[in-house]
This record gives structure tokens, C-alpha cells and sequence, in this order.
């Protein structure tokens, strides 16, 4: 019989042949009480019970199936008491290393080499590790800890990346402000882009975002910026661009970098796969000062 702490509606603890059966009250806070009280307990005590190691991997800006391809190798060879699970969600994968054994110390080893060696296969599209959360907040801890400042030209993603940032607390140390320059006119009269520039490349183009990138850090007088100009759809608007092409530019103390994607055509997923990607560039280009 497992007594609670309330004298009331006891538990029953019942052990056969073939398994061990355990009757709680169905009064949430008797029943809470019993498991923490009495049951859990009674589980460590009474059963051998193996270790399980969880170990989360963030990837960004690689599908599924190219990271698959890539690490099939590594996969293919790893310990038989270390498992593999792909979580994907827009424009990243969380790559889970789960590790069950009787003993902790040798399955926590085991699954750190396996990650030594997943980050020489694919370390350029690992943003970081679960536990130190999501993109947006490696990204911000990276720029508070070396004091650098960061200003953003948002496009197309409306102000999502601004957002996504000062979600985080304490943001106000790094993240001077955001010019949402949605329309050709604000790119030009706010952002100082040439009109040249929009004529000869058009507004969505690497050319467009680098400028973008370059006189919102020069506005906003930062250290980095981040720049998106692209087609999310559902129409082509100022540019022939396919519906899907995206341009992130990022401004550094040195230059500017830019890069082109093709995100697919649907408008939402569009939108997250470019700031996911756009916070994953400034992550490279922060670590290398």
C-alpha cells in the first residue's frame, strides 16, 4: 500500500510475475503526491534502469534530405546504442543524438566524439547546440559578449528579423534600430540605394542588397548589418525575379557579403527560411572577428 501525505485514498504498489502494476488515486494532487512521494522512489530503488542522453545539433539553411546525403556515412556508422532522429522545421534541422546504456558516462562520451565528428562533416550549416537555444539568441549573446552593434534594411521579411531580436531580453545592448524599406521608393530615399543599381540589376539582386546592407549600417552607424530583399509572392511586384529568389546581404567592419537563395513559393515559409538563413550568415561573418 503507498500511503500520501494527506492520509487519504491510498496507492497500491502490486507486483506479479511478468510486470509490476501501480494503482494511484485519481485526484490530481493525491496522485501527484504519491509519484514524487512514494512511486518514483520505489522505481529507482527496486529496478535497474539504463541511462538515456539526449544531444540536439542545430542546423540552418540545408534540407533534410541534402543533410542526410552528406552525414549518410556517419550515420550508417554509429555506435548501435546511439540513434539518429531528423527535426525539421522552415529553413532548419535539428539533428537529435539520443544514447541509452547502463552506463552514463561511457554513452555521454560516446555521443560527444559523434558530434566531434558531425561538425567536421557539416560545421559550416551548425548553428549551435540546443542547449544554447535558438539562432536568434546565439546570434545576440555573440554580439553582446564581443560588444559589436547591428542595424537591419528588411525587405520582404518585413521586420521579422528586428522582431525575432528584440524578442530577446537585454537586445537594447546590440540592436540599434531597422529600416522596413518594403517599396523601391523607401530602398532609394531612405536607404540612399542608386537608382542605377535598381535599373541595371533590379530591386532584388545582390547589387540592391549590398547597398541596403551598407547605408543602413552607415545610417544607423553599427558594427554589422543584415540586408533582405527578395519575392515571397504571391506576385512578382517591382522585379521579374522568380517568386522564391532571396538576396541577404550582410555588412560587416570590413565589407559586404551577399548571398543568393531559392526558397521555394510559399509566401510564410519564404519569409522564416531567409531570417533563419540571414541570422545564420551574420553568425559566420560575427565569428570571424
Amino acid at each position: 500500500v503507498l500511503h500520501n501525505a494527506y492520509g487519504t485514498a491510498p496507492g497500491m504498489w502490486i507486483e506479479t510475475n511478468k510486470a509490476t502494476i501501480v494503482s494511484l488515486p485519481g485526484v490530481p494532487f493525491e496522485m501527484k503526491s504519491l509519484i514524487t512521494k512514494e512511486v518514483i522512489p520505489l522505481i529507482i530503488s527496486t529496478f535497474d534502469r539504463p541511462h538515456i542522453y539526449h544531444k540536439t545539433i542545430m542546423t540552418y539553411g540545408v534540407g533534410e534530405s541534402s543533410i542526410a546525403n552528406i552525414i549518410e556515412e556517419w550515420e550508417d556508422n554509429l555506435p548501435s546504442f546511439i540513434k539518429l532522429a531528423y527535426l525539421p522545421n522552415l529553413g532548419k534541422v535539428r539533428l537529435r543524438l539520443t544514447a541509452k546504456g547502463p552506463d552514463k558516462i561511457i554513452i555521454e562520451n560516446a555521443v560527444h566524439e559523434e558530434v566531434k565528428k558531425l561538425y567536421v562533416l557539416i560545421g559550416d550549416i551548425i548553428s549551435g547546440e540546443e542547449e544554447t537555444g535558438t539562432i536568434e539568441a546565439v546570434v545576440s549573446k555573440l554580439l553582446a559578449e564581443k560588444n559589436y552593434t547591428l542595424a537591419t534594411a528588411e525587405s520582404f521579411t518585413g521586420g521579422r528579423i528586428a522582431e525575432q531580436l528584440t524578442a530577446i531580453p537585454g537586445a537594447s545592448v546590440f540592436f540599434l534600430g531597422s529600416v522596413v524599406s518594403y517599396s523601391t521608393k523607401v530602398k532609394i530615399d531612405v536607404l540612399k540605394v542608386p537608382d542605377r543599381l535598381v535599373a541595371e540589376h533590379s530591386v532584388v539582386s545582390a547589387e540592391v542588397a549590398e547597398a541596403m546592407a551598407l547605408h543602413v549600417k552607415a545610417l544607423m552607424k553599427s558594427d554589422f548589418a543584415i540586408a533582405t530583399t527578395g519575392n515571397a509572392g504571391p506576385t512578382k511586384g517591382d522585379s521579374d525575379a522568380p517568386i522564391g529568389t532571396v538576396y541577404i546581404a550582410i555588412a560587416t567592419p570590413l565589407g559586404v557579403i551577399s548571398e543568393k537563395n531559392m526558397m521555394g513559393n510559399h509566401r510564410t515559409r519564404i519569409v522564416q527560411k531567409a531570417v533563419h538563413r540571414a541570422l545564420q550568415m551574420l553568425q559566420k561573418e560575427i565569428l570571424k572577428f
